[in-house]
């Protein structure tokens, strides 16, 4: 099992949040997330699952793999900065994954290429 790590920034949140269209105060505002019962601001779920495939595709694959089909569960969020480290398991067409942040599982799911 191979295991990677990466963090989304507060900059990526922002940018990711302008592209998208999504103004979510969950995402950009730690008050109003804390209001809602969040420890922090929490990391939209598809920059979290580009973020996956970013640092899989660049930490494990040649230029050829390209994603066919991908599911990701989400258990629970992904906060602004936390460290995210994910353990990545060889399948015959493509990887199990599973998310961690401080020891607790955040999500779970596949990549088919």
């Amino acid at each position: 099992m191979k295991e990677l790590q990466f963090f989304i920034t507060e900059q990526e949140v922002e940018s990711y949040a302008e592209l998208s269209g999504d103004h979510n105060p969950i995402h950009l505002d730690e008050n109003y997330a804390k209001k809602y019962g969040f420890s922090g601001k929490v990391v939209h779920g598809m920059l979290t699952t580009a973020k996956v495939w970013s640092v899989l595709s660049n930490g494990l694959l040649t230029s050829t793999y390209f994603p066919k089909e991908y599911e990701l569960a989400f258990l629970s969020p992904v906060y602004v900065g936390e460290l995210v480290t994910l353990h990545i398991e060889q399948l015959t067409n493509g990887f199990k994954v599973e998310g961690m942040c401080e020891g607790k599982m955040v999500f779970k799911g596949y990549i088919v290429v």
